[in-house]
């Protein structure tokens, strides 16, 4: 096949796969079409906002894998870079779509914006690697926090953290070997919404913001395994220490 023909495949492949998943998910199908104004990170929102940049962080991954298929079918980096975005803000835009057909959902114009913005940082990061070389933007999933598991752990907000990772392997600047090895995060998660009825007596939802240094698990591990890079999109738990700040501290 042609590297076209492979990458209209490939598109046509994650969008079956999306579809599929969306329709046992996510209740696609059960009503609908419908729009629905989500609001932003305020308390009373659906996931105080942590949805928000779950549909960020989906975009940007996406783009960058298929960033890298395209790379790999031989189309150069600009190239792969730019398709990979239209490719990712294509199937989230399928996915918000089958949203507007859900009675637990609908069409919500600020996950787009969110799925924009996904899309377009994995364009300028993969377009550039020198800035890739110092930021990750990475989800952090953690399975011990209590609380109604999920199957879907996309959406699992109670053990989901999202975070910008600053590398200071990245900055020639930095030349202390030790130093070369940790990483700045600025993180924000959100915990206890699933489990809020509506009652006053339920309601425990917290929004949370952090900053801390963690330890970059990729350059450590260099030497001994080649960790494929997934560590540069999902972040080990308890592999950093942070200052927490709870917006909702009561």
């Amino acid at each position: 096949m042609t590297r076209a023909d492979k990458a209209l495949w490939l598109n046509l492949g994650v969008g079956a796969v999306a579809l599929g998943w969306g329709t046992w998910s996510w209740d696609w199908g059960s009503g609908g079409p419908r729009f629905q104004d989500e609001g932003w990170f305020g308390r009373t929102t659906g996931e105080g906002g942590a949805d928000k940049l779950g549909h960020a962080w989906s975009g940007y991954a996406l783009s960058h894998l298929f960033a890298h298929s395209y790379e790999r079918f031989g189309y150069g980096r600009s190239d792969a870079a730019r398709y990979g975005a239209f490719s990712s803000l294509g199937v989230m835009t399928a996915i918000e779509i089958g949203d507007a057909f859900s009675d637990d959902y609908g069409f919500s114009y600020q996950d787009m914006l969110f799925n924009t913005a996904g899309a377009a940082l994995g364009y300028a990061l993969w377009e550039y690697p020198e800035i890739k070389r110092k930021f990750d933007f990475r989800a952090e999933y953690d399975p011990f926090p209590s609380g109604k598991r999920q199957l879907d752990v996309t959406t699992d907000y109670q053990r989901l953290k999202y975070l910008i990772a600053v590398k200071a392997d990245g900055f020639e600047a930095v030349t202390d070997p030790v130093l070369r090895h940790l990483e700045f995060h600025v993180g924000y998660y959100a915990r206890n919404y699933d489990s809020y009825s509506g009652t006053e007596a339920s309601d425990r939802r917290e929004r949370h913001f952090y900053i801390g240094v963690g330890l970059n698990l990729t350059k450590l591990l260099s030497p001994y395994v080649d960790t494929g890079g997934i560590l540069n999109y999902v972040q080990a738990p308890y592999s950093y220490v942070a200052v927490d700040r709870n917006f909702d501290r009561r």
